[in-house]
């Protein structure tokens, strides 16, 4: 049949059910939200002709695509101006010629979709493409999809899908889903005949199969499954109704705009999406409960025609974009072109035996009776964290284990010194919906909501139902909600290797004490840190300052913020001019203290206030022939201030004459401390990928949460521990040491209100020191090819600017020239410009990236900073 023809009969269809529907008062509302979608046509050297041209895309677009939009977005009763349309914006007259053949799959295929979307642009004259849909077509490539898109949101009004040697109306319609954001219909096919199941051997998740809808894959004009309509922001929350009980719910059909449109409700870990579906024409469904699972199979229960499925990583607990449609009925499916039966029915049942629903319909609407188990089993005890843990007031004390296995734990009560009282109970600070828990946030327990004072402390749990845990174990807790005391009042402490160590004790706590102290510079990173309970430390070095905001915490995390400035001078004892015997004081005493044997004198010239740092012995001090200051003697072999002079602020020499004494140096330091402000300390964020051993040693390598201020979130990347994503992805070029890599961690640091546009630490392991070597050789070819060709030219053979720039003042401290590449450059120009700082640096078979990308490029002194931040890296790199 023509897409022509397949269009008459499919408005015939349309038409026809809004003229049976107006008798009711249901006739859908057709005030359109026209969107416009641009066509292009991509070809290599050796391709053959595509399937259909831009111009037949086009033709499908205004017609079927069209309808087929209008009508998965009308909604009978509905009173909104919500239906979408789709029509050709621009087709591109003549094909763009690819350097190369379309990539299938992986990075390559995301990066050529990411890239011919400007070009095609700037080849249709359109600057503002911001609310404009691409379709790409695209001959046959070796690819086992016909389409393929990028994921959007339900606002989104922009979006690319490429089609593969394709002019499907049904191909294009199903992946403008993904653009709005929906994921698959897929199918829960259970071996042994079952209508539900666990996943695992014998149910699967077959993906595509669940064709009751256009996420699957066939072609039907059936609305989008309630799912997806929620998910796009055609049905609101309070339609949906989460069902905890028995219950009765009237359920309207799916394609109603009003009323209840589905049932939400689970069963153990698994989670039950209802809606009801009446019989219209071209479906082949008879009227009935079609039911969803929303808990996502593990990967190796996923049956795909897709091999990338295979390598994906396992499914979050977060909320996903997928359904997997059980079969209620006689349905079978075994691919798009083996399609039978119904998939609903009046009656069903949880594998678990547990809940059970029976529908009585009619063309309005369904009487569902839900009827489930009572739940008469206690919650779990609650999980709360040692007290030692607590760091922080907004940090939840409740740690995994302590979820209601069939419900919800909705309260919590506490034994305070053995008296019973209610607990405040709060919704989940940054809660992102769950497959469990899609509507409404969990509720969990926030050390800022425990009463002060010292008292033992215990909870239990209570479920929705009012079922009581059993109480945790008793703790005895100190709750201080007191801010720390912050003063400019430092002590010195130490003093080696050209380094003064201060005590920072105008940093006290009475309550719990002060447990951490950070000196952080203007854009986050952490440049000091102490976490030595109530005597913290700042290190300077001589003649140098140390600037930034302090953050100081006590034990329980409240704490205070200013600006401090430390600047530090120290001359050690082995810089002075002596006479007598003299030697190294030896470890005790650090680099630079010296020991006399005998009779000696040491001069140094200095000038201002100074502390004389002294060891064991005794010695008289004097500026030209008056002594000054007489040191007592000393047995104990410590760092001890002997004298405080001050000899003006003219340069002098002072000497110190003894016998048998440790000279560690003299030394002076100022200190300013700013307005103080109130600062919390946040909670730790989770890493999940820390539970594995290998993702444990890679992260000792790159970024860690501790190099950052609390603002800033450092995480794996998406796909960031996997070998998906290549690693050395320098001007595009190619690098065949990418398949030697065995183990790879990538992470990013995030804040909102960030100035770079990418802050990121990536670690890889390759198979052998063999392998890491080519690939630091790879990567000195590439960058030299890329420096002699100005850039690098993109699938589309655009040639991609890079302006490279020399980096000067490399700091001691980062790998040799024969280990490293480092990289400065801006690359693009206008909207797409931007400025790296790459540091990629090898040490047998391990690599690290340091990776630094603004728009706004970097100044000298961010330049500085960030090399010696690959200074640092380089220090780990060795271990």
């Amino acid at each position: 049949m023509s897409p022509q023809s397949q269009m008459r009969n499919r408005l015939t269809l349309i038409f026809a059910a809004v003229f049976g529907f107006v008798s009711i008062g249901l006739a859908p509302a057709y005030a359109v939200d026209e969107r416009v979608i641009d066509v292009v046509e991509v070809t290599w050297a050796g391709a053959p002709a595509p399937a259909g041209d831009a111009k037949k895309v086009a033709s499908v677009i205004d017609t079927e695509v069209n309808a087929d939009w209008k009508k998965y977005t009308t909604m009978y009763g509905d009173t909104k101006d919500r239906t979408v349309s789709f029509k050709t914006g621009k087709v591109l007259d003549t094909q763009i010629t690819l350097v190369s053949k379309m990539a299938c799959t992986g990075f390559v295929a995301s990066e050529f979709m990411s890239s011919i979307r400007p070009e095609a642009y700037k080849r249709l004259g359109i600057t503002d493409y911001s609310e404009r849909y691409l379709v790409v077509v695209a001959p046959k490539a070796g690819c086992v999809w016909s389409g393929r898109a990028q994921l959007g949101g339900a606002k989104s009004k922009s979006g690319t899908l490429i089609l593969h040697d394709s002019a499907s109306s049904f191909v294009i319609t199903h992946e403008l889903g993904h653009n709005f954001g929906l994921g698959h219909s897929n199918f829960l096919r259970c071996d042994n005949a079952a209508n539900d199941g666990p996943w695992g051997e014998t149910c699967k998740g077959v993906e595509y199969g669940g064709t009751i809808d256009v996420m699957g894959n066939i072609d039907t004009t059936s609305p989008l499954n309630t799912y997806h309509q929620w998910r796009m922001g055609y049905i609101d929350d309070s339609q949906i109704k989460q069902v905890w009980q028995s219950e009765v719910v009237n359920l309207a059909p799916s394609d109603f705009a009003n009323g209840i449109k589905a049932v939400f409700i689970r069963d153990g870990r698994a989670a039950y999406w209802i809606e009801y579906r009446r019989k219209t024409d071209g479906v082949g469904y008879k009227p009935g409960l079609a039911i969803y699972r929303l808990d996502p199979p593990p990967i190796s229960a996923v049956v795909s025609p897709n091999p990338e499925d295979a390598e994906a990583a396992e499914f979050g607990s977060v909320l996903g974009t997928d359904v997997w449609m059980l079969n209620l009925d006689t349905y079978q499916y075994k691919d798009s072109r083996s399609v039978g039966g119904s998939m609903t029915a009046l009656t069903a049942k949880t594998y678990s035996g547990n809940v059970s629903f029976s529908a009585v319909a009619s063309e309005t609407g369904a009487v569902v009776t839900i009827t489930k188990k009572a739940d008469t089993t206690p919650p779990p005890v609650p999980n709360v964290i040692p007290v030692a843990q607590w760091s922080s007031p907004n940090m939840v004390i409740l740690g995994p284990g302590g979820e209601d296995a069939d419900t919800a734990i909705v309260g919590f009560e506490g034994q305070i010194d053995g008296v019973v009282q209610t607990l405040k109970a709060s919704d989940i600070d940054g809660w992102l919906p769950t497959y469990l828990s899609p509507f409404i946030a969990p509720k969990t327990f926030y050390l800022r909501d425990l009463p002060e004072g010292t008292y033992s402390f215990a909870m239990r749990s209570i479920d929705i139902v009012g079922n009581k845990s059993d109480w945790s174990t008793s703790q005895k807790v100190v709750i201080d909600r007191a801010d720390p005391v912050v003063t400019n009042d430092f002590v010195l402490t130490g003093a080696a290797a050209n380094e003064l160590s201060l005590t920072w004790k105008g940093a006290t706590d009475a309550g719990s004490g002060i447990c951490q102290v950070n000196v952080v510079d203007e854009d986050g990173l952490v440049i000091q840190s102490s976490s030595v309970k109530n005597a913290p430390v700042i290190k300077v070095a001589a003649g140098a300052t140390v600037t930034g905001l302090a953050q100081v915490f006590d034990c329980l995390g409240n704490g205070k913020a200013g600006d401090l400035s430390v600047t530090g001078k120290l001359v050690a004892g082995d810089k002075s001019s002596k006479t007598g015997k003299w030697s190294p004081a030896g470890a005790a005493y650090g680099a630079g203290a010296i020991k006399c044997v005998g009779k000696c004198t040491a001069s140094l010239t200095i000038s201002g206030k100074n502390d004389v740092l002294m060891g064991t012995g005794a010695a008289t001090v004097s500026v030209g022939n008056k002594t000054v200051a007489t040191v007592s003697d000393s047995k104990v072999a410590k760092l001890r201030i002997g004298a405080t002079i001050d000899i003006g602020a003219s340069k002098k020499v002072v000497r110190l004459s003894g016998s048998n004494f440790v000279l560690i140096g003299l030394s002076s330091f100022a200190t300013t401390l700013g307005s103080l402000k109130d600062l919390d300390r946040t909670p730790a964020i989770s890493d999940p990928s820390l539970s594995d051993e290998k993702q444990i040693k890679l992260a000792k390598f790159g970024f860690r949460a501790s190099d950052f201020s609390q603002e800033w979130t450092v995480l794996p990347m998406g796909r960031g521990t996997t070998l998906e994503d290549p690693s050395l992805d320098l001007c595009n070029g190619v690098y065949l040491s990418e398949k030697e890599r065995v183990e790879r961690r990538q992470v990013a640091a995030t804040k909102e209100g960030s100035t770079f546009a990418f802050l990121s630490s990536e670690v890889v392991r390759y198979s052998s020191v063999a392998a890491a070597t080519a690939a630091q050789k790879e990567l000195v070819k590439v960058l030299a090819q890329c420096q002699s060709e100005k850039g690098y030219k993109d699938p589309t053979g655009a040639l991609v600017p890079y302006e490279f720039k020399t980096l000067t003042n490399i700091p001691a401290g980062v790998m040799g020239e024969s280990n490293r590449v480092f990289v400065y450059t801006n690359i693009d120009s206008g909207v797409r410009g931007r400025t790296l700082l790459g540091f990629y640096q090898f040490n047998g078979d391990i690599f690290t990236g340091l990776y630094v990308m603004n728009t706004e490029g970097f100044n000298d002194a961010q330049v500085a900073k960030w090399l010696k931040v690959a200074a640092t890296m380089a220090s780990r790199l060795k271990g």
